[in-house]
């Protein structure tokens, strides 16, 4: 029982940053669907200055070492990857 709690601890404890890449995603995705191929820079861009921007903050107050940062990005591809799901989910039933 202790580890399907500390489990679910971690799990939430990833919730708050995703819901920050969530925006960016949205964004990028919505500009994808709506605009269509053409768009396809604009939303490397958005998802770019989005993500990257979040992405450096949290590196820069967090990380001290290394494998601190390692962590951090890798821990980061995981969140935004999630944020990249809910938003293509969401754009997908706005746009029906």
């Amino acid at each position: 029982m202790h580890d399907f709690i500390g489990f679910v601890v971690e799990a939430l404890r990833l919730v708050p940053l995703i819901l920050a890449f969530y925006i960016p995603a949205l964004v990028g995705v919505a500009i994808v669907k709506e605009h269509g191929e053409s768009y396809k820079v604009k939303a490397a861009l958005v998802f770019l200055v989005g993500f990257g921007g979040i992405v450096a903050l949290q590196v820069l107050l967090r990380s001290a070492s290394a494998l601190q940062v390692a962590q951090t990005i890798g821990l980061s591809l995981v969140q935004i990857a999630a944020a990249l799901f809910l938003a293509a989910l969401t754009v997908y039933k706005l746009a029906d």
